[in-house]
């Protein structure tokens, strides 16, 4: 009897905990939520945050190795480091001096990475815009919905991709061009592969790699 109630006990104690907003642990801490924020605290170190139904926020100088949500948007400010971000529904503002060792990626989101900022791997969203403000990425930058701003002396060493429009699988309609804008000090190594109409404008004094596609507009 005495076992089936401390049963009874650890059962209601797990069901308290799930439904809890938000939980701690010790130092290099993860935090975890269901439907709530998470957010790591100014300076201070995690494994991961995540959430499903929420915003991640990482505060100034913070580290941790991933940050994740399903529904919600993940912002970053100035000079933390993390390996790897990546939400479902929602956008990714990356502020100044971040690096990210790995990705950084959303599906239904834009990608915003401030001055200074180091991608180590790909950047990509599929519904979103990306832009670059003096950021470097390591890897490619990959969008099928969305415009790419490249700007302040941007980098991207592993290429431009675009890919096909989902929503022109039957050939009922013509994609709309994205725009593409690589400013004057910005650099792309690596091949520009566009698979769908794109408007692409490269300002006097950029460098970049090949252009692929059939239906680039050059301006």
């Amino acid at each position: 009897m005495k076992y089936a109630t401390l049963l009874g006990i650890a059962f209601l104690a797990l069901v308290v905990w799930a439904g809890t907003p938000v939980s701690w642990a010790g130092d290099g801490r993860n935090i975890s939520s269901v439907n709530g924020g998470v957010t790591a605290s100014p300076g201070e170190t995690y494994g991961t945050l995540s959430t499903v139904n929420g915003n991640v926020h990482v505060g100034r100088g913070a580290t941790a190795d991933h940050a994740k949500t399903v529904n919600g948007e993940i912002s970053v400010e100035d000079s933390a480091k993390l390996g790897e971000v990546n939400t479902v529904n929602g956008s990714l503002e990356i502020g100044d001096d971040v690096t990210i060792e790995r990705t950084a990626s959303t599906v239904n989101g834009s990608v915003e990475l401030g001055k200074r900022t180091h991608v180590g791997g790909d950047v990509s969203t599929v519904s979103g815009e990306i832009e670059l403000k003096g950021a470097e990425v390591g890897g490619k930058l990959t969008t099928r919905n969305g415009d790419i701003d490249l700007s302040d002396g941007a980098r991207v060493r592993g290429g431009i991709l675009v890919k096909k429009s989902n929503d022109d699988s039957w050939g009922w309609k013509k994609d709309k061009p994205l725009h593409v804008h690589i400013c004057s000090t910005c650099v792309v190594d690596g091949e520009l592969r566009f698979e769908r109409p794109v408007e692409l404008r490269v300002d006097q004094g950029a460098k970049i790699g090949q252009v692929i596609g059939d239906e680039v507009t050059r301006r």
